[in-house]
């Protein structure tokens, strides 16, 4: 059985992984492509960067909260409690494997809905018209005034704002 402590620190170094692979990412195929540098309203790597930085910044700040905070006795976790993140992994698994073939539209509605679905949202008509309004609205925040052009996919459907 898995104890709390062994999972915080699988997620520390899941999340670390992550961060790694950002800053890889950055370092080799966007300054390879020439969008890792510039101003912050034309440089592509800019967004990922402050992400990745924020990531690593509250993962040490939680790390200091858990080292320093009172012992609490390490209680193990059942495997039933780990079922919606594992299901949240998987789903955006799937997104991340999808999105450059199906396209950011046809891809981060289903996304958007399936986590609210995970989470325990259960009108089916409120979930997939809040889907539908985040996924545009994000849509058009990255590419109206991020000036980031989001994956077409195979029917390369892109909303001219």
């Amino acid at each position: 059985m898995v104890t709390a402590k062994t999972l915080q620190y699988l997620v520390y170094g899941f999340l670390a992984v992550i961060v790694a692979i950002v800053f890889q990412q950055i370092n080799t195929s966007m300054t390879e492509q020439g969008i890792a540098s510039g101003g912050p309203y034309n440089n592509g790597a800019a967004y990922p960067r402050s992400v990745a930085i924020a990531i690593m910044v509250l993962m040490v700040g939680q790390f200091f909260v858990d080292r320093f905070a009172v012992p609490t006795e390490d209680a193990p976790v059942n495997t039933s409690d780990l079922r919606r993140p594992v299901l949240l992994l998987i789903v955006f698994a799937i997104y991340l494997g999808v999105l450059k073939t199906l396209g950011y539209h046809l891809t981060t509605t289903p996304l958007i809905f399936a986590i609210m679905l995970i989470c325990g949202a259960r009108n089916l008509l409120k979930l997939a018209l809040v889907a539908l309004t985040m996924s545009f609205v994000f849509a058009f925040i990255f590419e109206k005034f991020l000036n980031v052009v989001l994956p077409g996919g195979i029917f390369s459907l892109n909303i001219a704002w």
